[in-house]
């Protein structure tokens, strides 16, 4: 899944679950369960997205970066109940991606991508078992149904 989505499923989690700690375990958590979900993805070489692509850093990056942005923001001037949980939950539930940082200085830096030893990234790129580019309308769909969810609970 794309990063804005990744957020907005943990606002509503942290707007949902009562318990702070449970509501972070859970959009923590949550991450691996949206990304087991056949995705978007940009295509690449093989259909694989490139790292070092400038649409991966485009749409990835700084439009994905912009929206996640925008999330949190509309949590803190609509201060719903909860809302730092919430804002919290989002940054948890995307933080999963931040370990890719690392690999995506690597591919910039010298234009290829080496296979990981890493076994989180591993485990990470094993869980997305399915990606592409023709599953843009999974991200469309998600991104409206939690937008959703996350308006109605504000």
């Amino acid at each position: 899944m794309t990063a804005p989505n990744h957020a907005l499923t943990g606002a509503v989690i942290g707007l949902a679950v009562a318990n702070p700690l449970a509501a972070a375990g859970l959009a923590f958590l949550s991450h691996f369960m949206c990304d087991a979900i056949p995705h978007y993805d940009p295509p690449g070489p093989d259909g694989v997205a490139r790292l070092s692509s400038r649409r991966f850093l485009y749409e990835f990056l700084v439009v994905g970066a912009v929206l996640c942005l925008g999330i949190v923001l509309l949590l803190a001037v609509a201060r719903p109940q909860h809302w730092f949980t919430a804002a919290l939950c989002a940054f948890l539930a995307t933080s999963p991606d931040l370990f890719w940082i690392p690999r995506f200085i690597q591919a910039r830096s010298k234009g290829t991508e080496r296979p990981t030893r890493n076994w989180f990234l591993r485990l990470h790129a094993w869980v997305q078992w399915k990606t592409g580019e023709k599953l843009i309308w999974v991200e469309a769909v998600w991104f409206f149904v939690f937008g959703t969810l996350l308006i109605h609970s504000l």
